[in-house]
């Protein structure tokens, strides 16, 4: 890449096959840069910048907005926590700036059919938030507040589309800004602009910030959450599953192989789930995993990065014969940001 960068975003673009990267932190200032990933060629276009330099910031298509990504909130290093949103054009560079209904970074997004998006949860610069941020395309394009609030206020969390067009997205764990470790999940119903409690003792069996969630399409029909931390000082090495027809979390006695946080984890065409790189209280790491569903979700190493990488990202590439995943930027296990990338083959 151009930049040294971690706590950035990688944004596949439908229209051709690249990827967008966008902002991030490169151990001194924010950045305001983006460039883009060619598959076809294997080489990075750097792109217009931002309307400012943002981190911890979230990067989504939406397909009723053309080639538009939705770059909303983050952190910048000289105003602090934003309130805006640039909709960018990775095919001509072109910027449209929008403002959210509040400030936000360290929150998460899920895109609902062709033309909603929400920002759930994050923080403000103050304390963490309990809301969320809907965002619908239209003339005007704009965002409204979601109308309710969750029944935990987290950052580091996950929210994920639960597919299958329901509207729903799950939300699970995370953490506030006293460091209190949440094991709380909840839904968001994009059809009610609204969050939905799960009835009383509907939780994570431990606490968990820092990890990853997954959304297994049928037959699972299940969300597969790694790793992540327990508390400030606890890493984890457990897999947790819930079950999204009986809105219950299922045992399971598989693990990965490490502990690890701060890692990816990617769905791939086979059905498996690649977990690769992450943190685990000591260094980062190189080393990568394979879950699999349909063999009691065990797992299995995978081939080592080249470097070690957390709070990196990892997109998987269309129209390849294998599954492609490109994992950019991060930290290696010298606790140094780095600029480069590589493609990872499955």
């Amino acid at each position: 890449m151009s930049s040294i960068r971690y706590l950035h975003t990688s944004t596949l673009i439908s229209q051709d096959g690249s990827v967008l990267i966008t902002g991030g932190y490169n151990a001194v200032v924010g950045l305001a840069s983006t460039e883009k990933y060619i598959p076809s060629t294997g080489c990075f276009q750097t792109m217009s910048c931002m309307s400012v330099a943002r981190y911890l910031h979230t990067a989504d298509q939406l397909p009723s907005l053309s080639s538009f990504v939705i770059i909303a909130g983050g952190y910048n290093t000289v105003s602090g926590v934003l309130n805006t949103a640039d909709l960018f054009d990775p095919m001509t560079g072109n910027i449209i700036t929008i403002a959210l209904t509040s400030l936000r970074y360290a929150r998460r997004s899920v895109v609902f059919n062709a033309s909603k998006l929400v920002l759930i949860g994050g923080g403000n610069g103050v304390t963490t938030i309990a809301t969320g941020d809907v965002f619908t395309a239209g003339s005007p394009s704009l965002f409204t507040s979601a109308n309710n609030a969750m029944p935990m206020a987290p950052f580091w969390h996950t929210a994920t589309d639960l597919g299958n067009n329901s509207y729903l997205a799950f939300i699970a764990g995370g953490m506030d800004g006293r460091a209190i470790f949440f094991s709380a999940v909840a839904l968001y119903q994009a059809s009610l602009t609204a969050f939905i409690s799960l009835v009383a003792g509907v939780n994570m069996p431990t606490t968990r910030a820092y990890h990853t969630a997954t959304y297994l399409p049928a037959p699972y029909n299940q969300v597969l959450l790694t790793g992540g931390n327990l508390d400030s000082t606890t890493w984890l090495n457990t897999l947790t599953l819930f079950d999204v027809a009986s809105l219950q979390f299922i045992p399971l006695t598989s693990t990965m192989s490490s502990q690890r946080s701060r890692h990816t984890a990617t769905l791939l065409s086979n059905g498996k789930i690649l977990l690769v790189g992450g943190y685990n209280g000591i260094m980062g790491l190189n080393t990568c995993e394979l879950i699999d569903p349909s063999n009691n979700f065990l797992s299995t190493p995978a081939t080592n990065l080249n470097i070690a990488r957390y709070h990196h990202t990892a997109t998987l590439l269309s129209n390849s014969e294998i599954s492609t995943v490109l994992v950019c930027g991060g930290y290696n296990n010298l606790l140094d940001p780095v600029n480069s990338c590589e493609l990872y083959f499955v």
